[in-house]
């Protein structure tokens, strides 16, 4: 890995575990069993993860988890589950081991995600739960954290942030838009029949996983029939 690259994954990395560590120590849970199951799905959501064309890197399900912190939890809460999350899903099934400087990046840039979406979200309303502030924040978390990994993409290849930003990641939005919408429905059903009921809208967000991964299956099989054949 370049000089660059280590530099900034490792700026990128201090920065979100000093937003973590400061959130952490204002902490405050007011239903700690909720918090456990809640921390538990989203450790579960982790390991649903599609590889992304074009890069070696991943993206899971655990957002939608991030999302719903930021509906029902504290910061801190947030922001834990979220590294506990992003921990997860470096390490579930890997094909191999990753660097420190890769896991420190991961939980640096979910630590900034999380914080600013949760941040965004709460300065516009007290009632974050609702459906238009949760797009909000799950527009937040997507460019921030998509952007930072473009910026480590477009360092390593040479290219334009824009340029590996559009190509690798901005046809993911709908994705995080439709989580947005499922921890909408969720935070709606807690209000209505309790957090343990709400947690069934949880299977849609497997449904939506596991269509992610037929179709970039088929994307990458087209990408690989366009590529060049060698003799």
């Amino acid at each position: 890995m370049p000089r660059n690259v280590k530099l900034f994954a490792a700026c990128v990395g201090a920065l979100g575990l000093g937003l973590l560590a400061l959130s952490l120590a204002t902490a405050e849970s007011h239903d700690a069993a909720r918090y456990a199951v809640f921390a538990a799905l989203a450790l579960i959501a982790s390991t649903w993860k599609v590889k992304l064309p074009g890069m070696q890197g991943t993206m899971s399900a655990n957002f939608l988890f991030i999302l719903i912190g930021v509906a029902e939890l504290s910061l801190g809460e947030t922001l834990a589950m979220a590294s506990l999350a992003a921990i997860v899903q470096c390490h579930w099934r890997a094909r191999k081991r990753p660097a420190r400087v890769q896991v420190l990046f991961n939980l640096g840039a979910i630590s900034l995600s999380g914080y600013a979406s949760y941040r965004v979200a709460h300065l516009f309303s007290a009632a974050p739960y609702e459906p238009a502030y949760l797009a909000i924040a799950a527009a937040v978390f997507f460019v921030i954290n998509t952007g930072l990994v473009s910026q480590v993409l477009a360092l390593i290849e040479g290219k334009r942030l824009f340029e590996v930003w559009r190509n690798c990641h901005l046809w993911t939005f709908p994705y995080y838009l439709a989580g947005a919408g499922i921890a909408a429905v969720m935070c709606a059903a807690n209000r209505i029949i309790g957090w343990k009921r709400s947690l069934l809208p949880f299977a849609l967000m497997y449904l939506l996983y596991k269509h992610y991964r037929i179709y970039l299956g088929e994307r990458l099989r087209l990408i690989a029939d366009a590529a060049p054949k060698t003799s």
